[in-house]
């Protein structure tokens, strides 16, 4: 388990995720917007009907199309108690996917998050897009990525080498103020040109990694429910594709010593933001 927190916190946390889950999936179901448990929230259904034992968060994927239908159809129910968080609404966030968080609650990570966005306990909604196959225009989508995911963060990756950093930098300071934002939209825009070729590979465009992590093109197409929690959420059918691109022979645990919480938050609290936080401590 994590060093900070144990057992009965991870309880807690996941509990209020799977809330969180539940809301999304009737949104989703209610709007005929497909989705599937994604990464280890989908290795967590298949091989322990449910969280990774020592896993602290909920992933979710959808194809562009449903992921932009979700967006406007959050944006018009606003479901009580929840929020919706992009680079589009929370301007200071580093992510290029969105997050359901929830209120009241607090998941800091790194002390620059505090004061700039809302903090809370989330599950990731990861959109999947399509990459060219051909070797230049592959090529080209990658550089866009590097550019792209740079405009979104902000800040040089982290473990980044010198040179990165550099180069980073000087991107940075010769992209400033609306010019950053116009540029990131144009990059996107870009990226999400090949959506229209259904023959081509998904891919989700948020790490560098995930640009070598190809998914069959219709692994979207068919989806089926499958067991989480005592509960029932949509995967996609080919479930196996998925997690054999994710983690290879994904039924074999990892080291004992790898099984520990993946976010390692620094403030978690189930009952009040960050803002009330330190509205109680003044």
């Amino acid at each position: 388990m994590d060093k900070k927190f144990g057992g009965d916190e991870l309880q807690t946390l996941q509990s209020a995720e799977l809330e969180i889950l539940a809301v999304i999936d009737k949104i989703c179901r209610t709007n005929r917007i497909s989705y599937s448990l994604y990464s280890g929230s989908l290795l967590g259904a298949v091989r322990h009907h449910g969280f990774i034992p020592w896993d602290d968060d909920i992933d979710i994927c959808m194809k562009r199309t449903d992921y932009d239908r979700f967006l406007t159809v959050w944006k018009d129910t606003s479901p009580s108690g929840y929020l919706l968080q992009n680079k589009e609404n929370s301007p200071a966030f580093t992510q290029s996917f969105t997050k359901i968080r929830k209120e009241h609650t607090t998941f800091l990570q790194y002390p620059w998050e505090a004061g700039h966005y809302h903090t809370g306990i989330f599950v990731d909604v990861f959109p999947l897009d399509r990459i060219p196959t051909d070797f230049l225009q592959q090529l080209i989508y990658k550089i866009r990525t590097a550019v792209y995911l740079l405009l979104t963060r902000e800040f040089a990756p982290e473990g980044a080498s010198f040179p990165t950093r550099i180069v980073t930098a000087i991107l940075l300071y010769l992209i400033r103020g609306k010019a950053r934002g116009l540029l990131r939209t144009h990059l996107e825009k870009q990226l999400k040109k090949y959506n229209s070729d259904v023959s081509l590979p998904l891919i989700g465009f948020d790490t560098m990694t995930g640009l070598h992590q190809l998914f069959p093109s219709d692994m979207m197409d068919n989806l089926t429910q499958i067991g989480f929690q005592g509960r029932v959420f949509m995967c996609c059918k080919d479930w196996d594709s998925q997690l054999r691109v994710l983690y290879g022979d994904y039924m074999t645990l990892p080291p004992e010593e790898e099984r520990t919480w993946k976010h390692h938050p620094i403030i978690l609290d189930f009952e009040h933001d960050y803002e009330e936080l330190q509205r109680a401590g003044e």
